[in-house]
């Protein structure tokens, strides 16, 4: 059985990335102008729009993973009603006003060039190395800090030959895990034991522990206890060799630190999904988050630690596994500043978005300029609602540099100086391929949610003392340039987005600008309705000082037009996540749950302990033309 890229199946990823310019930040900006008033705006669907109701659910399912009875290891999933408000008949879907506003900063911030309004400082990024960490010992005495070459001598765990219902080797130890799991760095006496293994044709040398605790054994070592995987059978000793002495104790300790944090994201439970504080049967989707490691009494009381390290260009990086989770040492906010990204925080110099839309500083604030209304239902709801099944959606994996950054070195990835992360996230226009979403089994049914696919929701823009440039702007934001209900640039709105759902697009219906006639003391309303499609031919637009921040935008919006072209795939069957076809002749039945998972994909295409390190594919920039990636094959050959 094997992997390899198919020649005849190719997909496109659901998702791309915008990167944009050097953010400009003005001075000035947080002066008010002279246009308050509101647009009346329509949003039409493309594709179902999902706005799941959290207080409206009922659970149609839960997932026992572990085979285990506990509450705490099941997973339970929820049938969701479209958000509405009133009751009975008086009953009304809604969209949140904040589902609205967060997509249309989002587009603002890309079109304009603006910071990173939602990035945080000191977002660190953990990852799982494409080849192997070296074993090695921390020494810890006093205030001084050692790293030392160690040498991994295997035992065998007997539940381990138990779950898999194999016979242990007599001729090294074998261990009950019961009894070592909470001897984690505990030196132990032992005798080594060597057995030559064919790989491929070349004979290779595996170490072996036997006599472990034998007062008269002749070797010393550490114990090191992992966690548990797939057809795991041993645990390990660690021998000390050879000190590094180019390393120094201050990058020991700085190493050590993002190993702190690397264990935190083990134990925490919004990361790390298979994270329990209880393992009860042997179960690879498990994860204890190494419940027997205390790097805080390591770090208090000293002594010796085992762990895994590797050392790139200098830097060097501790993990508690071979090919477990190690901390980059450059954060996000880090690379963001190289292009002035970071979030606004001086009134003094801001960024268009932050202008119009608000933000918060460390010391000052602006208040938003705009106010959006929830966008209410208008139509036939018994004709409109439907139920839609929904497969698990991938969390965002920034880890994953072919997809996420862009670098030629792949080795150091976001710890090399030259490394960006690709931009902001922009999901393709495309129809949800309902026959399959339809016809899943119920125990591939993550979710299930009432979707809107017909009619209409109306919603009100307020604005308030804006520029006659942020007038121009706002206008073409709401509509994308097009002001026409068949219109092909759309928005994505709701959940479901990779899967197709939420594709939108906003018309805009009226203006109303308010004029303060000050002789009169009154107040003036000027409506604009019957807007043409073109937004340059409104009325609103005549005078010549709105020809240049309308020819920008509309020039932002040529550069990513692509992105926003719901009509650009047509074939649903395109876009989908990396995927693996069946080409075994085996039954799907009768195949393990990971054989066909994307996770497959992503491994074959970013190959562990290939040479160079380098991925087969990367992400395709939004801008070619072809952006499609081919599926991998899972053969019998």
């Amino acid at each position: 059985m094997g992997y390899k890229f198919s020649n005849n199946n190719y997909f496109i990823n659901p998702y791309t990335f915008v990167e944009g310019e050097e953010t400009k930040k003005y001075e000035g900006m947080a002066k008010r102008g002279g246009n308050t008033g509101v647009f009346t705006c329509r949003i039409y669907p493309k594709t179902p729009i999902l706005i799941p109701d959290p207080f409206d659910n009922s659970k149609f399912r839960n997932d026992d993973s572990s085979n285990d009875s506990s509450d705490d290891n099941k997973s339970e999933h929820y049938a969701y009603k479209f958000l509405h408000i009133g009751i009975g008949e008086n009953t009304k879907p809604i969209i949140p006003g904040s589902s609205i506003r967060g997509p249309l900063r989002n587009m603002y911030e890309t079109l304009t060039d603006s910071c990173y309004a939602t990035a945080k400082p000191n977002q660190y990024i953990t990852a799982r190395p494409k080849k192997a960490f070296e074993p090695g010992l921390i020494k810890k005495i006093g205030n001084n800090w050692e790293l030392h070459q160690a040498k991994r001598y295997k035992f065998q765990i007997y539940e381990y030959f138990k779950e898999l219902g194999k016979p242990t080797d007599p001729n090294f130890s074998t261990m009950s895990y019961e009894d070592i799991s909470k001897e984690y760095g505990k030196q132990v006496a032992f005798n080594l034991h060597t057995k030559k293994v064919n790989v491929n044709g070349k004979d290779i040398t595996q170490y072996y522990a036997t006599d472990i605790g034998n007062e008269k054994a002749e070797k010393s070592g550490y114990y090191y206890i992992g966690e548990y995987i797939s057809n795991k059978k041993y645990e390990s000793i660690f021998f000390e060799q050879n000190k590094i002495d180019k390393i120094t104790p201050n990058i020991i300790k700085q190493a050590f630190d993002a190993l702190k944090d690397t264990l935190k994201v083990y134990r925490d439970e919004k990361v790390n999904q298979k994270f329990v504080k209880s393992i009860g049967k042997w179960n690879a989707d498990q994860h204890g988050g190494y419940a027997n490691v205390d790097l805080e009494a390591f770090e208090r009381n000293g002594g010796v630690l085992p762990i895994w390290y590797k050392e790139v260009n200098g830097k060097y990086y501790f993990s508690l596994a071979s090919i477990g989770r190690f901390k980059y040492y450059t954060p996000i906010d880090s690379i963001l500043k190289k292009k002035n990204k970071m979030p606004c925080a001086d009134l003094k110099k801001l960024c268009k978005a932050c202008s119009l839309f608000g933000m918060v500083g460390n010391e000052e604030g602006l208040g938003s300029s705009i106010r959006i209304t929830d966008a209410i239902f208008e139509g036939n709801i018994s004709d409109s609602i439907k139920e839609y099944n929904l497969t698990e959606l991938r969390t965002p994996h920034p880890s994953y540099l072919p997809f996420y950054a862009k670098t030629d070195n792949y080795l150091s990835g976001y710890d090399d100086s030259k490394c960006n992360i690709r931009g902001r996230k922009f999901y393709w226009n495309f129809k949800p391929d309902y026959n399959k979403l339809n016809n899943l089994p119920e125990d591939k049914v993550d979710t299930k949610m009432c979707g809107i696919n017909k009619g209409s929701f109306t919603f009100k823009v307020y604005f308030e003392n804006i520029s006659d440039e942020q007038l121009a702007e706002l206008a073409t934001l709401l509509c994308l340039g097009e002001n026409d209900k068949d219109g092909k640039r759309c928005y994505k709105l709701g959940h479901g987005k990779p899967l197709g759902f939420g594709s939108a697009k906003i018309l805009v219906e009226n203006i109303q600008i308010r004029d303060f006639k000050s002789k009169e003391h009154k107040y003036i309303i000027k409506s604009c309705a019957n807007l043409e499609n073109d937004i340059k031919d409104w009325d609103l637009f005549s005078d010549n000082k709105f020809d240049v921040p309308l020819t920008d935008i509309y020039n932002s919006l040529d550069n990513i037009s692509k992105v926003l072209d719901f009509e650009l795939n047509s074939n649903e069957d395109e876009v989908k996540y990396p995927n693996v076809i069946n080409k075994s002749n085996i039954p799907e039945i009768d195949l393990k749950d990971n054989d066909l998972s994307s996770a497959q994909w992503f491994s074959q295409n970013w190959m562990f302990g290939k040479k160079d390190d380098k991925p087969t594919n990367t992400l395709p920039n939004y801008k070619d033309e072809d952006q499609s990636l081919k599926s991998v094959e899972f053969r019998k050959d």
